[in-house]
């Protein structure tokens, strides 16, 4: 990508005064230890790997979704009065990401058996590779050649297998496609949008058919969720990838798409609601207030199960994320792997249960019930030639310009920092170059 092209072709439109409305994100530390502690205490034990029915039992934690529930029961089905895999259920209803991830890390420091096979955020991988069993000897080759190669690259720590994909996801632009055909060359605009438009196109979009009016929703929450939305922004990943070390943040092109972002908020190209937004957050708001475009992974799936109106739902169409004129749409991998702990007294029992879920028969589980992008080759290849596979063959294409977020031990406390002063930017709480001058430092702090 030419950054001095895309720094010279940065729009310069959004100019307002700033807001003097501040979201905070707020987080009980001490809410969440209890919470922890409680939960880790009521976990089934799971000590004995041989009960006294002779059944090997195999604990999965994970947010059990209807898919989840489904490929348990039929592997317990196929291993009756053998294996019996149990659910430990750690709902996104109840947990955000880094929460399940404490709550994760805090059982298997304590070198306990509550838990055998454990999902993670494909970010996650590194940091729990030291209670993870390395996976080489149990996955042939052949098996992970039928992998979708991105996910996989994941699963990989210092050339270690430590972990499986249990399904993939990628960033998206969700749009409004009856609202955008209602327009003056609707047909035409359309086509541009599912080649990828650029910020500048929809910023014309805007100035023409939606004046003064959302129409753009990022997610923007200090999350995990707002350093996705960066990436993609900043056309780049936080990785250098010739030194492997944290990109400068306080470089000119840096800046000027932060300033970019900012400015989102400021002239109300993107509602200041977005400050507090997560993904099923910003879909919902832009269904109930008209807002063509939004921000989101294409897993959000309203086939089988109620997250969004489902009239208006089957409005929205997926394309690739807008990008910067002179570059091209740069979506952020997500997903979730499989690890399995190294404390296990069940890893046969364990490697098998993961083997079906990567399966093809487990993945077609996951995507008729859930609509969660399967880590199979096979499914985007398939001769159909239907809508559903239409869509998955345009996830294809967006994966071939994907970014991964950088694979460094310690970039949750990176993703931490860096999302509270990019919240702070945005809500207005800081300057621009004075925000990422201060993440930059306190970075560079931990990394020391």
């Amino acid at each position: 990508m030419n950054d001095k092209k895309l720094q010279k072709n940065q729009p310069k439109k959004l100019r307002l005064k700033s807001l003097s409305t501040s979201l905070p994100f707020l987080f009980s530390i001490g809410a969440l230890i209890f919470l922890i502690s409680f939960l880790i205490s009521s976990f089934p034990l799971g000590t004995n790997p041989l009960n006294t029915d002779g059944i090997e039992r195999v604990y999965f934690a994970d947010n059990i979704g209807v898919g989840h529930a489904e490929i348990i029961r039929q592997f317990n089905e196929l291993h009756k009065g053998e294996v019996e895999v149990v659910a430990i259920d750690l709902p996104f209803s109840k947990f955000n990401t880094n929460q399940r991830k404490e709550l994760i890390a805090r059982n298997l420091r304590s070198r306990s058996s509550r838990i055998d096979v454990f999902s993670v955020d494909l970010i996650w991988v590194p940091r729990f590779t030291k209670w993870a069993e390395p996976l080489a000897p149990y996955f042939a080759p052949q098996f992970l050649n039928k992998l979708v190669p991105q996910p996989l690259q994941t699963c990989y720590v210092d050339d270690i297998l430590y972990a499986v994909p249990l399904y993939t996801d990628i960033g998206a632009l969700y749009y409004r496609k009856d609202m955008i055909l209602a327009l003056p060359d609707g047909e035409a605009i359309v086509d541009r949008i599912n080649q990828s438009i650029t910020w500048e196109e929809m910023l014309e979009l805007r100035e023409s058919y939606f004046p003064g009016k959302p129409t753009f929703i990022p997610q923007a929450v200090a999350y995990e969720g707002l350093i996705c939305n960066f990436n993609e922004i900043i056309g780049q990943t936080l990785e250098d990838e010739v030194s492997g070390k944290l990109i400068n943040l306080t470089d000119s092109l840096i800046i000027e798409r932060t300033h970019f972002m900012r400015e989102m908020i400021v002239t109300n190209f993107a509602p200041i609601e977005a400050l507090s937004m997560t993904e099923d957050d910003c879909i919902r708001f832009a269904l109930a207030h008209d807002i063509p475009f939004v921000r989101g992974w294409p897993t959000m799936n309203n086939e089988n199960y109620q997250r969004f109106d489902p009239v208006l739902f089957e409005k929205l169409e997926i394309a690739p994320l807008p990008h910067f004129e002179g570059g091209e749409s740069t979506p952020v991998f997500g997903g979730w792997n499989m690890m399995l702990s190294k404390h296990s007294p069940v890893k046969r029992a364990a490697i098998e249960f993961m083997k079906f879920a990567c399966s093809m028969e487990g993945q077609q589980i996951f995507y008729e019930s859930e609509g969660l992008l399967p880590i199979q080759r096979e499914f985007y290849s398939r001769p159909e030639s239907g809508p559903r596979q239409q869509r998955l063959q345009l996830i294809q294409k967006m994966m071939q310009k994907g970014l991964h977020r950088p694979t460094l031990d310690q970039y949750t406390l990176i993703s931490d920092i860096l999302s509270t002063k990019l919240h702070q930017i945005l809500s207005g709480e800081i300057e621009v170059e004075a925000g990422l001058t201060m993440a930059q430092a306190e970075i560079d702090g931990i990394l020391k």
